[in-house]
């Protein structure tokens, strides 16, 4: 091709590309300064059960606390439950660690009680209609028409056990709260007899006694003139319109041995005739 041909096509080609720049659309893509700052719109959350809308929460990263829904971690005591809970104040190089109670070196070892061991004869207790089993060799008063009462003849002991069954007739038959009620008396008539000091009964709870429901408690005091220290156990239950009660009285160290041998000792071998 000669040098005038390859010109023309050159110019050719030159007004091909030029026409194709000028039919290209060109875009504006700068933002007007309001939208360039403005936050994407979100959905509010869904309300299910009232006008406050709460978000939701996230319970695994560590910052939540659960004792935020229980109002706080602290109970309320009362003035002299909080009282016998504080720690001592310690004045010392130590101070701020925490406090260990030592029993101190010299406190003295209980000693022990000697140990009990009972023989077993049968009871008659005619004017109550009953027999039982009993330790032998236990002195009787069987003066008062309703009462059986046995006594420990042991003059070794600073208290002697006593065992006090009652049957009295009665017009009905007495509910678990009835029988609740006689407990009740029966022990606050030991509470003011004048011959105890620091009287404590326990809760009324419920037993088998005599064949039947029967409602009993324990107690512990002090003997106000000896100073020493007892224990017993009160049970009642009705029988054919027969309030009968069972009174089992003992120095306290040996609480297990006098309700496993003499208590329950009764309760398993009493017969109504």
């Amino acid at each position: 091709m000669s040098k005038k041909g390859m010109l023309c096509l050159l110019l050719v080609m030159c007004c091909l590309v030029l026409t194709a720049c000028q039919e290209r659309e060109v875009f504006d893509t700068t933002l007007p300064a309001n939208r360039a700052t403005e936050a994407p719109t979100e959905e509010p959350a869904q309300n299910l059960f009232g006008e406050t809308v709460v978000g939701p929460t996230d319970y695994d990263d560590g910052s939540y606390d659960p004792a935020s829904e229980e109002g706080g971690d602290w109970e309320e005591v009362s003035e002299a439950a909080a009282e016998s809970t504080l720690a001592p104040v310690i004045q010392s190089d130590y101070a701020g660690a925490t406090p260990v109670i030592i029993d101190p070196i010299d406190k003295p070892t209980p000693t022990p009680l000697p140990t009990l061991s009972f023989s077993y004869v049968t009871y008659e207790a005619a004017a109550l209609h009953m027999s039982f089993e009993g330790p032998s060799g236990w002195i009787v008063d069987d003066s008062v028409s309703d009462t059986y009462v046995l006594t420990n003849p042991d003059t070794s002991m600073d208290y002697p056990a006593q065992l006090t069954v009652r049957a009295v007739p009665v017009n009905k038959t007495y509910s678990k709260n009835e029988l609740t009620k006689e407990v009740k008396g029966m022990l606050d008539t030991l509470a003011g007899s004048g011959d105890l000091t620091g009287f404590s009964p326990s809760n009324t709870a419920d037993r088998t006694f005599l064949g039947t429901t029967g409602v009993y408690a324990n107690y512990t005091a002090e003997m106000k003139e000896t100073g020493a220290q007892i224990a017993g156990r009160i049970i009642v239950a009705c029988v054919d319109r027969t309030l009968y009660s069972l009174h089992v009285s003992y120095p306290r160290g040996y609480r297990d041995f006098y309700v496993d041998n003499v208590f329950d000792k009764f309760r398993h071998s009493v017969k109504l005739n």
